[in-house]
């Protein structure tokens, strides 16, 4: 069989788990399955100037490991059970007073417009900037942990605003809607368009779960379908906005891919997209294709976004470093999914890692899914979208995101619990 037939009969073999898993109602689950089957199909069917040999060839070994992952997470959902016993199709979400919601919203802007000012001082946001990676590389010398870590305020900002308006009819939502808005600019200044998702895609996974009482025909509100939309359109727009980004760029990747798709919006998006899906697997067949003479480095990478403080213990261990070199001529600067652990553990450590990852995200998945409270609905959206962005990298082991989040919406929490 050839390695075209090979990666062909992978990506139907995820096709077809990811409808057996939507069967089963594991939406989550049936996401990131879908979302590896797309990036394979991406690297089979879509050229792009990035592509080599490796990124076909990887594919049946991706795939395994992708296969770890994904069984461990069912694993983890069915051994599983909530301790209250309380388990309903969708629930109905329990919400702090609006003058407490929205005390903490305006807490959040606060502390999200002051980290600004602090991160932008003297430098152009890259978002307006006539060279956005240019103004991104000059903030990132120049900023440290703590900022990084309160500029995420803009992230959950955007996230809770967005998922209490969808909870609510239009009218007594226009409020958060535009808080949203707002903090979602905010998020875009950095002119990077994951910083967008990864405040916008957690509140639409979490809406889609929430219980909506059923009204009278001619009242009724198709809320599902235009969550659906909205993602679809945030998705487009993302991925839009991707391409005109590298059409803007000006190293030799933008050149070469200026080359390619000319002037063509439309061509320079799904080129975009193409990217997006099959930079990692393409890192990846490259870093797999000389693993032999990689010597392991026992948790380094995987410690990563503990940033420099770990080093003493650990030794330095640049992931970009490693990627940038892997990716010539074009320095993608790629983390990808197994890389880590790869690196770290070689070849048959990274099954136990991502199985062990599997089982860790199948659990809390499950454990959130029925619960009323808006911040353990959030707090499994973004485990579901950290999930599904593996695919590209890693991201809670490569950016500490999740530190500034975590307690962000145990305080939400907390202010649902005392208004009740």
């Amino acid at each position: 069989m050839s390695v075209w037939d090979t990666g062909a009969a992978v990506t139907l073999a995820l096709a077809v788990a990811a409808l057996l898993a939507a069967r089963s109602r594991m939406w989550g689950l049936a996401a990131c399955t879908a979302a590896w089957g797309a990036t394979f199909l991406a690297v089979l069917t879509v050229p792009g100037p990035y592509d080599s040999w490796a990124g076909e060839a990887v594919l049946p070994v991706l795939a395994g490991y992708v296969a770890v992952f994904l069984t461990a997470w069912a694993v983890g959902r069915r051994l599983t059970v909530r301790r209250d016993g309380v388990e309903s199709r969708r629930p109905t979400l329990s919400w702090p007073s609006q003058r407490r919601l929205l005390t903490y919203l305006f807490v959040l802007l606060g502390i999200a417009a002051a980290t600004s000012a602090l991160r932008f001082q003297g430098v152009v946001p890259p978002l307006l900037a006539d060279n956005p990676d240019a103004a991104r590389q000059v903030l990132r010398e120049q900023s440290n942990i703590v900022i990084g870590l309160l500029s995420e305020a803009w992230t959950l900002g955007m996230a809770v605003s967005l998922l209490r308006a969808l909870s609510r009819n239009w009218r007594t939502s226009l409020i958060y809607y535009a808080l949203a808005g707002v903090f979602a600019v905010g998020a875009a200044l950095g002119a990077s368009k994951n910083s967008v998702l990864v405040g916008i895609a957690p509140a639409l996974i979490a809406a889609l779960s929430m219980y909506r009482p059923r009204r009278r025909a001619t009242k009724a509100f198709p809320k599902t379908p235009v969550i659906l939309l909205i993602g679809l359109a945030v998705l487009g727009t993302a991925v839009f906005l991707g391409g005109q980004r590298t059409m803007a760029g000006t190293g030799s990747f933008e050149n070469e891919f200026r080359s390619q798709y000319g002037g063509n919006a439309v061509a320079s998006s799904v080129g975009s997209l193409d990217l997006s899906l099959s930079s990692s697997t393409e890192t990846f067949g490259r870093l797999w294709s000389q693993r032999e003479h990689l010597d392991p480095r026992y948790g380094a990478y995987s410690l990563t976004f503990l940033g420099s403080r770990v080093e003493p213990l650990v030794g330095e261990a640049d992931l970009y470093a490693v990627t940038s070199q892997l990716s010539q001529p074009y320095h993608m600067n790629t983390a990808t999914f197994v890389a880590i652990p790869l690196l770290d553990f070689g070849a048959a450590g990274a099954v136990l890692f991502l199985a062990a990852l599997g089982l860790v995200v199948g659990a809390a998945e499950r454990r959130l899914e029925f619960t009323t409270a808006p911040a353990g609905q959030l707090g499994r959206g973004f485990i579901v979208y950290f999930a599904m962005f593996g695919l590209y990298e890693l991201y809670p082991f490569i950016y500490p995101t999740w530190l500034s989040l975590v307690p962000g919406l145990y305080v939400l929490h907390r202010l649902g619990r005392s208004a009740t």
